[in-house]
């Protein structure tokens, strides 16, 4: 078989020389231009860096024991939806808290920790904010975690496991009393009567036994009924210290970029024009 070379022709060679030539031509002619257009769009990224509100970001993050994860964000995301819409008579409302500390936020986003296909997850999620003054994020927690308790299906739920809990918690108080009287008792006949006394002493060590562990169960429902709510808190809002947006670095990049562009543009118009104008004569 024959072997066949390609072989590069000397006017493929002289194309991209003659390409590279007027490319450098062509920056020679209109770099200056370029080059301002790029810095002036540089210029209008710093004005509006300056000129533009500040934004402020700030994360919760909840733990649900009411509702599961996609029905709480389902809730949450339809009040960011009403925020979008500026239907903040509603909203505040909703909240408990003035119109005037919705209108300097933003935006309201959810975002779940753990993806997880089962109706009821109670997992975690965080929730973020957009804020035009950090001073409001601790009066719109405490408005967010009213909403969180106080919608219709969420309230009722409370006061029920809050009613079972107080219930729970007289049960016990109940029985104490009635170990305390049948101990008061023991201990009164084992003073008046000194036969089978050690077998009082085991019933009396084993009432205080009793109550000991009703005792301890009484505080944790308490403790419970203290802390029933919709959602826990893991963490609070924090006061950022720099704004989200806009970034400076960005906004320059950005700036430049278009400017860079837009110089091109107009470079290739003069260029053409003149073409054109030098074809026609």
């Amino acid at each position: 078989m024959k072997q066949v070379k390609l072989v590069q022709h000397p006017a493929d060679e002289l194309d991209v020389v003659a390409l590279l030539k007027n490319a450098l031509s062509f920056i020679s002619q209109y770099g200056k231009l370029l080059l301002i257009v790029a810095f002036t769009g540089m210029l209008a990224g710093t004005i509006r860096f300056y000129t533009t509100p500040k934004l402020y970001s700030s994360s919760l993050v909840l733990k649900p024991a009411m509702l599961s994860d996609p029905e709480q964000l389902e809730l949450i995301n339809s009040w960011a939806a009403m925020l979008k819409k500026r239907e903040l008579p509603v909203l505040a409302h909703e909240f408990h808290v003035e119109e005037s500390l919705l209108k300097k936020v933003k935006s309201i986003t959810t975002e779940e920790l753990q993806k997880s296909v089962s109706l009821n997850n109670f997992t975690a999620f965080t929730l973020t904010v957009l804020v035009t003054d950090t001073a409001i994020l601790q009066p719109l927690q405490k408005g967010l975690l009213y909403a969180l308790d106080h919608s219709e299906f969420v309230k009722e739920k409370l006061e029920s496991r809050k009613n079972i809990l107080q219930s729970m918690i007289q049960t016990v108080q109940q029985e104490m009393a009635r170990l305390k009287s049948t101990q008061t008792a023991v201990e009164t006949s084992l003073q008046q009567n000194n036969t089978g006394g050690s077998r009082f002493m085991v019933s009396v060590s084993d009432i205080s036994n009793q109550i000991t562990t009703l005792q301890e169960k009484k505080l944790n429902y308490e403790e419970n009924l203290s802390f029933t709510s919709a959602v826990y808190v893991l963490q609070n809002f924090y006061v950022p210290s720099k704004p989200a947006h806009p970034q400076l670095i960005k906004l320059l990049i950005i700036g430049f970029g278009g400017g860079l562009f837009l110089g091109l543009a107009i470079a290739c118009f003069i260029y053409l024009k003149r073409k054109l104008a030098q074809h026609d004569q």
